[in-house]
């Protein structure tokens, strides 16, 4: 596993979830090459509010970190629609 990188600006992004982009907003696992959206605090370079970041390189589930070209996003609370997909999806897959 790639170690995610220290040396970009951390932002902490709440009620995120994850998609494929901006045009075709279907929700996807948390995972390389797909884009976070939620809302932000603190980014440096935008106002607080709603996001759609880059694609994701890496992901760190344990630390709750994803990178992307620009920052790493502390992941906060997760959207409940998307946790919602998510939990359905996981049963579906086990199935």
């Amino acid at each position: 596993m790639e170690l995610i990188a220290e040396d970009k600006p951390k932002v902490r992004i709440e009620n995120w979830s994850v998609v494929d982009d901006v045009i075709s907003p279907a929700y996807r696992e948390l995972a390389p090459g797909y884009r976070l959206t939620g809302s932000t605090f603190r980014h440096w370079d935008l106002p607080s509010g709603l996001i759609y970041t880059s694609a994701i390189l890496r992901v760190d589930p344990g630390a709750s970190l994803v990178e992307t070209a620009e920052a790493v996003y502390q992941l906060g609370k997760v959207d409940g629609r998307y946790e919602r997909w998510f939990l359905g999806s996981s049963i579906e897959d086990a199935a």
